[in-house]
């Protein structure tokens, strides 16, 4: 996972040599800080409805998926592969 604290870091460092990016890298940066914060707050509400020490009874299948899908998502492993 990229590093945004580091990114930004770097690109003021390269500021401070006069060379600048384009306004849209720093928007990019703005909407990924963004998207992983909608992400956490996925995550957080799946693991509330998730399971906790009751995922072996039939009846929590749906609480036990929630936690998978919520790992999953917390890995990024939700994202589509691109085709080349």
């Amino acid at each position: 996972m990229i590093d945004l604290d580091e990114l930004e870091a770097r690109i003021a460092e390269g500021e401070k040599k006069n060379f600048f990016v384009a306004p849209l890298v720093k928007e990019l940066i703005a909407e990924l800080r963004e998207a992983r914060g909608e992400r956490a707050a996925v995550v957080a509400w799946l693991r509330s409805v998730g399971f906790v020490e009751e995922f072996r009874r039939p009846q929590n299948l749906g609480r036990l998926m929630s936690n998978i899908a919520a790992d999953a998502i917390e890995r990024g492993e939700h994202r589509r592969e691109e085709q080349p």
